[in-house]
């Protein structure tokens, strides 16, 4: 990756990337042969059940993510399926403020493949942009779908569908939670999701001025209705334990079969739309089945990036821990939100103040992680990351061990 200031944007080559120092340097060593025509996996094998795959792949995003997907097991899906691919469209703006459209692209054509009947694009934009709520609707999910690139999967075959463009009444359900959860007034899910079968997700590698990150686990407030949504920010004591919790309503849970992110790029120092746009040379994907330990390695790569980018793009609005319960207060009470046919932004919830988890620290500081694997089963003892694709520099693996405390076992 390469810090290109005079072009407005970094690009990760194996020499600039090779700059980049923690207690050693840190560089993505490419494999003997470099040519995205002749790279091969290293093995076939499908990776183990909770275990991550970590794979360098040259060439386009849509490639890169059919060569990940010989190593992914897709033993769920049979022929005549339905699947909803959930990606992360917070804004109109391209990756990586939203999913890589190379990679939902490889994804269909993996889907159709193996004989999807039915594969369904969706998600809803921030309430920033768009909005559905009792009173009316204002913006709109599929504008930017348009904007960001992302309507252009549409000439593959799949659907899109969005959120918003639902009755608010009959649109939604009222999930099923697990026990002990932090949702006093329950929480509304689209109807959609109890009409596939499947359920992937598809997000990105992102700061997030309020949150700190924004991965796969937090992707699922694009699911909530509106007052949903508000009640998550005003009463916002557990705000990342109830965003975690949101990934584990029975609805969803017993659909969703694979968390997978494509990276072109990753976003730094800001977010969720605006931050310091980070390439990626070549292109990462990194999968699990289990979409907590997804989201540690997740954790563990975008604070790394973070540390060692020190050039901040204008106009990127820097998370700061000691900050970020105001600006969420401040964005519960409308703030930054979109209105007009809409109204004001509401709910039956009484407003609590969060306090901000130490994500970048180590990957246990991440209070949604921790609920996640506590919804999970518990954390494991060890995480497999399975490396794939072109080689990983050994200092690079080191730095992931030490922001996962010695969670994962690279094999």
């Amino acid at each position: 990756m390469t810090d290109r200031t005079n072009r407005g944007r970094h690009e990760l080559t194996r020499r600039d990337f090779a700059r980049l120092t923690l207690a050693a340097p840190i560089a993505i060593q490419l494999s003997a042969c470099a040519s995205s025509d002749s790279e091969e996996p290293q093995n076939d094998s499908v990776v183990p059940a909770g275990a991550v795959l970590l794979g360098l792949y040259g060439g386009d995003a849509r490639a890169a993510l059919r060569r990940a997907a010989r190593r992914l097991d897709f033993s769920w899906l049979k022929r005549g399926d339905s699947v909803l691919i959930k990606v992360a469209a917070n804004s109109g703006l391209p990756h990586p403020s939203t999913t890589s459209v190379g990679g939902v692209l490889g994804l269909v054509d993996e889907l159709q493949a193996r004989g999807a009947d039915r594969v369904i694009v969706a998600d809803q934009s921030g309430v920033e942009h768009v909005r559905n709520s009792r009173q009316g609707r204002f913006g709109s999910t599929r504008e930017s779908f348009a904007q960001s690139g992302l309507a252009s999967v549409e000439q593959t075959g799949a659907e899109l569908y969005f959120f918003d463009e639902q009755p608010f009444e009959t649109g939604y359900f009222s999930a099923t939670l697990p026990a002990e959860h932090h949702w006093p007034r329950g929480l509304w899910l689209p109807t959609i999701l109890k009409e596939v079968d499947h359920v992937v997700y598809m997000p990105r590698i992102a700061s997030h001025v309020l949150a700190g990150n924004t991965l796969a686990q937090k992707m699922a407030i694009g699911w909530l209705r509106d007052d949903s949504r508000h009640d998550l920010h005003n009463d916002a004591q557990q705000f990342y334990e109830k965003f975690s919790e949101i990934n584990f309503a029975e609805e969803l849970q017993s659909r969703l079969r694979l968390t997978v992110t494509v990276s072109e790029k990753v976003l730094l120092h800001g977010g969720p739309d605006r931050g310091t746009a980070y390439d990626m040379t070549p292109v990462l994907v990194h999968a699990s089945t289990n979409i907590t330990n997804h989201d540690a390695l997740g954790a563990s790569l975008l604070t790394t990036l973070n540390q060692q980018v020190t050039t901040i793009a204008d106009g990127a609005m820097v998370y700061r821990a000691a900050a970020a319960p105001v600006i969420n207060r401040l964005f519960a009470d409308g703030a930054a939100v979109a209105t007009g046919a809409a109204g004001p932004w509401i709910s039956e919830s009484q407003q609590t103040l969060y306090t901000a988890h130490a994500w970048e620290q180590n990957v246990s500081g991440d209070r949604a992680i921790t609920r996640g694997w506590v919804l999970g089963g518990g954390k494991p003892a060890r995480v497999a990351v399975i490396s794939d694709g072109q080689t990983i520099e050994p200092a690079l693996k080191s730095a992931l061990v030490t922001h996962g405390g010695g969670l994962y076992d690279f094999t």
